[in-house]
């Protein structure tokens, strides 16, 4: 082991990725129904997604452990913060956040990285959060 050790700790990312089932409805109650389905399509029906979270961080890899923080803890963390909210949920009347603004991919992006933001430990930092609404389209915030 000795060997490979360095005296310099690395910089690395790590990923952890979610699956959620949720609902919503990109619809604006102060435009008509023309006006909703010109800019949402399909969107402004109710309707849900097998969206992908992918959560990622960043920290210098310690010595002692050789993970700047052990799966199980981001996995704790995210059930916590984001999974037990939104999971099997109908975004637009569970979360408030989505009364104020469309749960897009784009704003659910926002929302989880804010509610994440400082839920790590110190030596490890929330650098992005990716959310893909279908498995062809993704957002990423990285705040």
């Amino acid at each position: 082991m000795g060997e490979h050790m360095t005296t310099t700790a690395p910089h690395i990312t790590l990923t952890a990725s979610y699956d959620i089932c949720a609902a919503h409805q990109l619809n604006r109650p102060d435009w008509d129904s023309a006006k909703n389905r010109a800019a949402f399509g399909h969107c402004a029906d109710l309707h849900g997604h097998q969206y992908k979270l992918e959560v990622t961080l960043e920290g210098n890899i310690p010595a002692e452990t050789g993970m700047i923080i052990n799966g199980y803890e981001i996995d704790r963390i995210v059930r916590e913060k984001i999974m037990s909210r939104i999971d099997h949920k109908f975004l637009n009347k569970d979360i408030p956040f989505f009364q104020e603004n469309l749960p897009t991919a784009e704003w659910i992006s926002v929302w989880a990285f804010g509610e994440l933001k400082n839920a790590f430990p110190p030596n490890c930092r929330l650098k992005k959060i990716r959310l893909y609404e279908t498995p062809n389209l993704y957002a990423e915030y990285s705040g």
